[in-house]
């Protein structure tokens, strides 16, 4: 199943709907790979491999995966990316998608908030810029990923790889 263009073109023409942003960096190893733009009140902390984007409105994780060699290799450890945050994923859906131009793979999926283990719901969408890959991910509880998935695809579309 593919996510509908409209939904992709949706997100990228309302890159601008978020009042204010900035640009921020995301490593791979230690070398900055990408630049995407987020809510100009957003607090993004790097730790490892993982930078948290909070903000009032979302909250955003994104992972570097310079393990990995492709999306395709990265999609079936969702459940042990995303471990840090959310816990017993397990997939319902899957959907297709472009970031940066590059085939992506959003994943659907259930289970727990790794925090305080109330049931929820995850949206993880690993992507790549054409040499390293990622995945980046929203969740919370009851379907709350659902409704932050607009705010996801809004960040994903401004992702840009470093110098260019």
């Amino acid at each position: 199943m593919r996510l509908p263009l409209f939904a992709l073109a949706f997100a990228c023409s309302t890159i601008t709907g978020f009042a204010q942003t900035k640009d921020v960096s995301i490593k791979s190893g230690d070398k900055d790979t990408l630049s995407l733009s987020v809510p100009k009140d957003a607090d993004v902390k790097t730790k490892g491999d993982k930078t948290s984007i909070i903000s009032p409105h979302v909250q955003v994780y994104v992972w570097a995966l310079p393990d990995n060699k492709s999306v395709a290799a990265a999609v079936p450890k969702a459940a042990d990316v995303i471990k840090s945050e959310f816990i017993k994923f397990a997939v319902k859906s899957t959907s297709a998608l472009k970031v940066a131009g590059h085939d992506a793979t959003l994943l659907k999926g259930t289970g727990e908030e790794a925090d305080d283990n109330d049931p929820g719901t995850a949206d993880v969408v690993f992507f790549t810029d054409g040499k390293s890959v990622f995945a980046a991910c929203v969740h919370g509880e009851h379907d709350d990923a659902e409704k932050l998935r607009p705010e996801l695809l809004k960040i994903l579309a401004s992702v840009k790889p470093s110098g260019k």
